[in-house]
C-alpha cells in the first residue's frame, strides 16, 4: 500500500469517525435523560408516599406549628423565627417539617436513613444548629440528573450538597413593596410570601385540591444548580429547591455575565450553565427541553415550545393562567 493509499484511508476512518462520534454523543445523553426521568420517578413516589401518611405534600419551606419562613438567612442569623424551631417550649426530636427543605421532608420514604437519623439526634437548639452542616454534606444520588454538569461538580463553597430538581410553587408570583418575589401561592409548594411573617401561615396541599386533574399539573421540574454553585442546594428553600414558574424573583441574580438584567419573567427555556440568569428559570442540559414531574407520578419531557404556552398553565394546581397581582390586603 502506498502513503497516498495510506493517508486516503486515514481521512476516510477520520470522516467515519466524525460521523459516529455525534451519534455515540446522542446515545449516552438519551441514556441520561432517561436516568434523570427515572429519578424524578422516584421523587413522585416519596412525594405520594408522603401524601399517603401525612394527607398532603410536603411543605416548601421549613416552619414552626403555625408558619412558614424561608431559609435563606438560614442558620446565618440563627434566628428562630426564620429557621423554624422556635416554637415554645421547644420540642425534641424536632419534627420534619421544621428544618431544611421538601427534599429532606420526603427521605423516609426514599431510605435516606442515615440522613433521617442525623435529625433525630438533636436534644437543644445548639445541637440543632451543629447538625445543619453535617447534614448539607450529604450528596443525595437520587436528587442528581446525570446530565448536570453542575451538580456533578461536588459540594458547592460553603458545603452544600446540590440538586437538579426544583418544585413547582405555582405561576401566580408578583414582586411585592419591598421588591422580593418567592411568593406563588398556587402550586403544589406554594411559598405565600417573602416579606410579611404574619402572612406565612402553612398551606396544606392535598391532592383534592389539584382540581385540574393529577396528570395535568406539574410539581417538579429541572434546573441545573448555578453557575457558582451558590443556588441548587437540596437542603436549602426558595431558589434552591422551589421556584415559580413564572419567576418573578430576580433580587438574587439580577444581571447575566455581561451585566445585563435577567429577562424577566424567567420562563422555561434553554441556557448555559455559565450564565448566571440560569438560575433564574426552569432549564436543563437535555437538548430540547427538560423532564417534568406531574402529580399524578408520571414523568412527562416538555419541550421548550411548551415555556409560555401549556406548560404555564399546568404550574398551578387549578390549571389557572399566570397572573402577577398581588393579594389583596385584608
Amino acid at each position: 500500500m502506498t502513503l497516498v493509499e495510506v493517508l486516503v484511508v486515514i481521512a476516510i476512518i477520520g470522516v467515519l469517525v466524525g460521523m459516529l462520534l455525534p451519534a455515540v454523543q446522542a446515545s449516552r445523553e438519551s441514556a441520561r435523560q432517561s436516568q434523570c426521568g427515572n429519578k424524578l420517578k422516584q421523587i413522585g413516589l416519596a412525594l405520594h408516599a408522603f401524601h399517603d401518611a401525612r394527607n398532603q405534600f410536603p411543605l416548601a419551606r421549613q416552619a414552626n406549628r403555625t408558619h412558614i419562613a424561608p431559609s435563606s438567612l438560614y442558620f446565618t442569623l440563627q434566628s428562630l423565627d426564620l429557621v423554624g424551631i422556635g416554637d415554645d417550649p421547644v420540642e425534641f426530636p424536632l419534627r420534619p417539617e421544621q428544618v431544611g427543605s421538601w427534599l429532606l421532608r420526603i427521605q423516609p420514604f426514599m431510605e435516606e436513613n442515615e440522613i433521617v437519623s442525623l435529625w433525630n439526634q438533636p436534644q437543644t437548639l445548639d445541637a440543632a444548629y451543629a447538625m445543619f452542616p453535617k447534614v448539607n454534606r450529604f450528596q443525595v444520588q437520587a436528587y442528581l440528573c446525570p446530565s448536570d454538569m453542575q451538580a456533578a461538580r461536588g459540594l458547592n463553597p460553603g458545603g452544600f450538597g446540590l440538586t437538579s430538581y426544583l418544585a413547582v410553587s405555582g405561576n401566580d408570583e408578583y414582586v411585592d413593596a419591598e421588591g422580593h418575589a418567592c411568593n406563588a401561592r398556587n402550586g403544589v409548594f406554594p411559598t405565600m410570601d417573602w416579606s410579611a411573617r404574619e402572612k406565612l401561615l402553612k398551606p396544606k396541599v392535598t391532592m383534592k385540591l389539584v382540581t385540574a386533574g393529577l396528570s395535568k399539573v406539574v410539581m417538579v421540574g429541572e434546573r441545573p444548580a448555578s453557575s457558582n454553585l451558590s443556588f441548587g442546594r437540596w437542603n436549602m428553600t426558595d431558589f434552591d429547591t422551589v421556584m415559580a414558574n413564572p419567576n418573578m424573583e430576580f433580587s438574587v441574580s439580577p444581571t447575566d455575565q455581561h451585566g445585563a438584567a435577567c429577562s424577566s419573567p424567567g420562563y422555561y427555556r434553554p441556557d448555559t450553565p455559565n450564565n448566571p440568569c440560569a438560575a433564574t428559570h426552569f432549564w436543563s442540559f437535555h437538548p430540547g427541553g427538560g423532564n417534568w414531574l406531574l402529580a399524578d407520578g408520571s414523568v412527562n419531557f416538555f419541550s421548550y415550545d411548551s415555556g409560555t404556552t401549556v406548560l404555564l398553565a399546568m404550574s398551578s394546581v387549578d390549571g389557572s393562567a399566570p397572573s402577577s397581582t398581588a393579594p389583596a390586603t385584608p
